[in-house]
């Protein structure tokens, strides 16, 4: 026998005992099972599908519930970004209005006033915002019974701004309408168009 070093050491001249053992302790292996090919390896194809549970379906309508959620919560920003998405907001029951203002009570009659015909338009101006809000003039036109423009007006909001839920009302007057006007349409004014 020799060592790393090169060096050679006698072997002893008694017998050293020896045993062998390929089995766990307390296992019955017989000469078969020892000399039998080695057990075969999974192969990715035999190991069951990795936890593919519920979460990956629930993580999925959760996310759908919050996309439908912000969708609707923030509809007024996104129609602002994007107006073309009102008419589909419309369409779903949930119409815009980025004016934060409604108008109700709308009407209008002629009368005569000192000898001449008047057009008196009112109604309700609403702010329908939680906060403070700047109410820009009112446009109005005369449309006759085909619905073509006869004249237009611009009228200023009896006040620049309302508080949150707070209505007010408004008057506006058109001396000498137009003989052939049907009805009146009434609008906010873009407030940069306003200016």
């Amino acid at each position: 026998m020799s060592w790393n070093d090169g060096s050679r050491v006698p072997w002893p001249a008694s017998d050293i005992a020896a045993e062998a053992s390929s089995g766990a302790v307390g296992l019955d292996v017989d000469d078969d099972d020892l000399w039998s090919r080695p057990p075969r390896r999974p192969v990715a194809r035999d190991l069951p599908p990795a936890g593919r549970g519920r979460s990956p379906v629930l993580a999925t309508i959760l996310a759908l519930v919050m996309g439908a959620t912000a969708l609707i919560g923030l509809r007024e920003k996104i129609v602002r970004n994007a107006p073309a998405t009102a008419l589909a907001y419309r369409a779903l029951g949930l119409p815009v209005n980025l004016a934060g203002l409604e108008l109700r009570g709308v009407r209008s009659r002629v009368e005569i006033d000192g000898g001449r015909k008047v057009l008196i338009t009112e109604g309700e101006i609403v702010n329908i915002r939680r906060d403070e809000n700047r109410t820009p003039p009112l446009t109005l036109t005369v449309r006759d019974s085909n619905g073509l423009q006869r004249y237009a007006w611009t009228a200023p909001a009896p006040k620049t701004r309302l508080q949150p839920g707070e209505t007010i009302a408004f008057r506006a007057r058109l001396a000498s309408p137009p003989e052939d006007g049907a009805e009146v349409l009434v609008r906010f004014a873009r407030l940069a168009a306003a200016k």
